[in-house]
């Protein structure tokens, strides 16, 4: 699918999408999404104030999702394949904020320090320098 056409798909979302113009573009590949269930009260302990875990059949979900990027960018840049393709590695829950449905990452690891570095300071997102074995 072309950007233009994933903007528009929007039919299964029940709120609106966020104001203003998307500001980063990837991709992913070779994703494996493994997930492990927990009792609620275990993952809500560890979740900030305001955020509350989601449950599917009376459990709440730990997810350990490895793969690929390629092609990111910010809008408006090109993608510089040194800088825009690596390998990442997330551990997530999810959970909803004032009725809204999210996704909480525990832990995000990319191979690419500039990424990290740049995705902490930008988003304050809990990236970690990781090193992969190939």
């Amino acid at each position: 699918m072309r950007t233009e056409e994933i903007l528009q798909a929007i039919q299964h979302r029940n709120y609106p999408l966020p104001q203003g113009p998307w500001i980063m573009k990837q991709s992913w590949h070779e994703l494996l999404f493994a997930h492990w269930p927990l009792a609620p009260a275990t993952l809500q302990a560890l979740l900030p104030d305001g955020f509350k875990v989601d449950t599917f059949e009376g459990e709440a979900w730990v997810g350990v999702v490895p793969f690929r990027m390629s092609g990111v960018r910010p809008r408006g840049l090109f993608a510089v394949p040194s800088l825009s393709n690596f390998p990442e590695l997330n551990v997530r829950t999810y959970v909803s904020r004032d009725g809204q449905p999210g996704v909480y990452f525990f832990s995000l690891e990319a191979a690419n320090p500039i990424a990290v570095a740049l995705a902490r300071s930008i988003f304050h997102l809990p990236y970690f320098r990781s090193y992969p074995k190939t």
